[in-house]
């Protein structure tokens, strides 16, 4: 049998919050945003846009 758990680490309390990290969310990304925006840029072309409108 495979042992599928993940650790997860505790950190020391900032004032009265405790902090564990925990790696089991799964397929997970800290730059969604970014992604989301590409997106949208391909599609309307928001930086050209905006490029044309500075000078």
């Amino acid at each position: 049998m495979v042992d599928t758990t993940v650790p997860r680490f505790d950190f020391p309390a900032v004032g009265r919050k405790k902090i564990t990290a925990a790696f089991d969310g799964g397929r997970l990304t800290s730059d969604g945003g970014v992604m989301l925006l590409g997106v949208a840029e391909k599609r309307l072309g928001i930086a050209d846009h905006l490029a044309r409108l500075i000078p």
